[in-house]
């Protein structure tokens, strides 16, 4: 089983970051999936109550765990492998100021 990235499909950046994954990860662990196919579409009407009304990449993780902004980011970097996987680093930052740091970004996509 391998983990699964939702991603906004109706977003070029955001297609060109699951284009990026698809191409780089050599683990073999994510899947990308767009938000807006019927099977994105079903596993967000799943997604647990505090993560309703979230606007981000998510992860879905082997033991079933979702992630989203920052959290999401950094796990799909640790699955990614080398040189990819350094991207965990930003987990030394708290995670109010990483997300800050994906709402910024994401703003302006």
């Amino acid at each position: 089983m391998s983990s699964v990235v939702l991603f906004d499909d109706a977003c070029g950046t955001c297609s060109r970051w699951a284009t990026f994954i698809n191409r780089y990860d050599r683990s073999g662990n994510l899947r990308t999936l767009g938000q807006y196919s019927d099977e994105g579409t079903e596993l967000l009407s799943d997604r647990p109550d505090e993560m309703q009304g979230v606007d981000s990449v998510f992860i879905i993780t082997e033991d079933g765990r979702w992630h989203a902004k920052s959290a999401a980011v950094w796990r799909i970097a640790s699955q990614m492998g080398l040189p990819w996987s350094f991207g965990t680093a930003i987990w030394l930052v708290p995670y109010p100021i990483r997300d800050l740091f994906y709402d910024i970004y994401a703003k302006f996509r």
